[in-house]
């Protein structure tokens, strides 16, 4: 995905993906025996002008179970401690947000934004991983999340208004078997099957949610009973928009959580809305259609899922001309 810039320090950043095979690691050597796999499942820091390589901080050694980090990393200034710091805020599909310091990538803290997460038991004060429960050869192992991920592809927002995070997470586990697996060009190389269930505490679900980004305080949260897959998008006027696989498209009050509008547009949605200015006039506009990998595998949890729509159609809404 898109990397992200931060000019005054002159450092891109990008997250990067899991290693192959996915499940099996016996097959990924790094020195002597099964190591860490850098610099996979990782936020990289990169000078701008060189590409030289600054920091890194690996997330998720060894990954085993498809929890790639190749996704946005958000940049924000906040306190800390009573000392103002520059911040990377990034989740992976582990259903975990960390919090680094974005000039050197010292860890600051890590939070869950699921409900439920087998992976792991913990998380020490210094960000490495307790307990790794991990999938085993041949035996179905439940791990929460699963591959789909507590947040995969569909992006966050943070409002500098609010403060806040608003996140897009999914509740759905994963019976995982690793198996050793010879690569094959131009064919998938996982290492092993999942199948989809939900967790142990009840059905799946979703939720969307408002977070102080640094300390993970949950500030409300919106519960739905399929799965949310599409971005987030907060504007200025204090209004959180996103979309449903039901065809609703609808704006929550930044603030509270609370609908305020909605719209069926007659598609699922899986994309990102934008927010942009013409003449003084305000758009806001969305892709419709469900799909994707993601979209047809969570079938096997909702079969009504099949009904939702495809859509491929782009809807663009506006206020009244006369309104300011």
């Amino acid at each position: 995905m898109t990397g992200s810039f931060d000019p005054g320090l002159n450092l891109v950043y990008w997250g990067t993906g899991n290693a192959a095979s996915d499940m099996y690691s016996a097959n990924r050597f790094s020195g002597e025996g099964d190591g860490a796999n850098l610099y996979t499942s990782s936020i990289v820091a990169l000078d701008a002008d060189t590409g030289k390589l600054k920091w890194h901080y690996q997330e998720i050694p060894k990954d085993v179970w498809d929890y790639d980090s190749a996704y946005e990393c958000l940049l924000i200034d906040r306190e800390v401690r009573g000392r103002m710091r520059k911040l990377l805020v990034h989740i992976n599909k582990s259903g975990y947000a960390w919090v680094l310091d974005r000039t050197n990538g010292e860890f600051i803290g890590a939070y869950p934004i699921v409900d439920n997460h087998t992976w792991l038991t913990g998380m020490t004060e210094d960000g490495k991983i307790l307990g790794r429960v991990e999938p085993v050869e041949g035996k179905p192992t439940l791990i929460c999340p699963g591959p789909d991920g507590g947040k995969s592809w569909n992006q966050v927002a943070y409002s500098p208004r609010t403060g806040l995070m608003y996140t897009p997470t999914l509740e759905i586990c994963s019976d995982s078997v690793s198996r050793e697996q010879e690569p094959v060009e131009g064919r998938g190389f996982l290492g092993g099957t999942w199948s989809h269930r939900a967790p142990a505490s009840g059905p799946a679900y979703s939720h969307i949610d408002a977070y102080n980004p640094v300390t993970g305080k949950r500030i409300w949260s919106m519960h739905y009973q399929y799965a949310l897959l599409a971005s987030m998008l907060a504007t200025a006027g204090d209004l959180v928009f996103t979309g449903d696989p039901e065809g609703n498209f609808f704006a929550l009050d930044a603030k509270t959580g609370n609908k305020l509008w909605s719209f069926q547009t007659g598609g699922g949605h899986r994309g990102s809305s934008i927010s942009y200015n013409v003449n003084g006039r305000q758009y806001i506009a969305t892709p419709t259609g469900w799909g994707s990998i993601a979209g047809r595998a969570l079938v096997s949890i909702w079969p009504e899922a099949e009904k939702f729509r495809p859509g491929s159609t782009l809807m663009v809404f506006a206020l009244p001309e006369d309104t300011k």
